[in-house]
This record gives C-alpha cells, structure tokens and sequence, in this order.
C-alpha cells in the first residue's frame, strides 16, 4: 500500500457517462435493502447509473439534479468544504451503501466539493422528486431509504467518533475498525485501494502519522498487510488502544 499517492483534488476531472458497464448485483450487507428499493421504486431505470473512474472527483454537476446517490460497486470518500475550498473528509462509502447529495451546496460559496472515488466506481443516482414522491407514498420504498439512510448516519458517526479520539493511534484503531466493519462488513480488512492519505484523511492527521501508526500496529500483531490490503488480527487489542 503506498503512501506516496494523493487523493484527487476539487478540480479532478471525472468520467461519468451512462450505462459504462453491465449493471452488476450490489455487494454489501446493505445491497439488498437497496436491491429491494430498486425494485418497489419500479427497477433500476428509476436511478441514473453512472461511472466514476478511480481517483477522480465526484461531479459537483450532479447537485443540479440529483439528492439520493447508492453505490453499486466500488469505494468512495465524500467530502466538504469551506468557501475557501479547503476540503475535509467525511465519509467513506462502499458497495451497497447511500449518501445524500445536497443540492443546497449548488448555491454554497466558494469550490463546491463532493469528494472522489477511491476505485473505479458504479453509482445510482436518483433525482430529489422521484425520492421525494417515493417518500411522500410510504410502503416499502419509504421503508428501504429510511433503513439506508439510518446505516448512512451510524457509518459517518463511528468516522466522526474515530476522528476525536485522543492521539493519532486512537483514530487510527477506531478507523480501521470502522471502515472493517462498513466497507465490506464480515471481511475484516480494509481494502488495498485506500492509501494511507486516504486513512490519513478522513481522520484528520497527518499521513505520516498513519505511517507510523500501521508499523507499529504491525510490528505489535494487531495488524497484518498483504496484497489485498490491512487485515485486522487482533481485533479486541485494536479496539482498546
């Protein structure tokens, strides 16, 4: 994993274009929640599917027209930023997993940053009046976003809760925990995709920090790193920094 690589700026070009690929099932403990929301909503044409190539920036273009986006595979990190443009992770989403779009961030001053996609991406993107009158009919659409959305608070809560530990190996410990547990729950790693700028990131620290932490989690047993990317061997240990 390297820790040369950053992740793409606000002005990062990203390719999106419609039917890139054969629309593959959702991964994901979630993907069948979102599975079943494809289908009460009236299947997948209900949803845009769009691509987004690896290290590129989530078009801010999709505020015009979008408030509801679900990744069907692949791995993003959102973000926000200030009217300076100075970006702060906030989110980090996986297979099977919703976010809001924000349309009030199209009329917010200064860079408008949505984030960028850790791999190449598939995301369905659905306009605010088709969720909004999916929402306003109750039943089972109602049902499944509320269910999605509920997973998207608790996701960016335990990122929140990892990001105000005390000391860089505590946000360190949370994190990966965290990301074990909502990237792609029951794998117990995080994904070889997400550089130590990445991690660095949605923490806050420096990468540098990461770096130090990772060797030394390492070197204690809590961790192991192969190809596929970190793998959590003592996961009580890691809980308890």
């Amino acid at each position: 994993m390297s820790n040369l690589e950053s992740p793409a700026s606000s002005t990062a070009s990203a390719s999106s274009r419609h039917d890139v690929d054969e629309p593959s099932p959702f991964e994901g403990a979630s993907g069948n929640v979102l599975e079943g929301l494809l289908s009460d909503a009236g299947g997948e044409s209900t949803f845009d599917s769009l691509a987004v190539e690896a290290r590129s920036a989530l078009p801010a273009t999709w505020l015009a027209r979008y408030a509801f986006a679900a990744v069907r595979n692949g791995f993003l990190i959102r973000q926000r930023a200030d009217p300076s443009g100075r970006a702060t992770a906030v989110d980090a989403v996986g297979p099977g997993c919703c976010f809001p779009l924000d349309r009030s961030l199209a009329a917010y001053g200064g860079a408008r940053v949505l984030g960028y996609a850790v791999t190449r991406s598939q995301v369905c993107l659905c306009d605010s009046e088709t969720l909004e009158r999916g929402v306003a009919e109750g039943g089972p659409v109602a049902l499944h976003i509320h269910q999605l959305q509920s997973e998207t608070i608790a996701r960016m809560e335990r990122l929140a809760d990892a990001r105000a530990r005390p000391g860089a190996a505590a946000k360190v410990a949370a994190l990966l925990c965290a990301l074990a547990d909502t990237l792609r729950p029951g794998a117990g790693r995080i994904p070889a995709e997400f550089l130590q700028r990445d991690l660095a990131g949605l923490v806050s620290i420096r990468h540098e920090s990461v770096c130090r932490v990772l060797r030394e989690f390492g070197r204690h047993g809590l961790i192991s790193k192969d190809s596929d990317g970190i793998l959590i061997a003592d996961r009580a240990q890691l809980q308890a920094v």
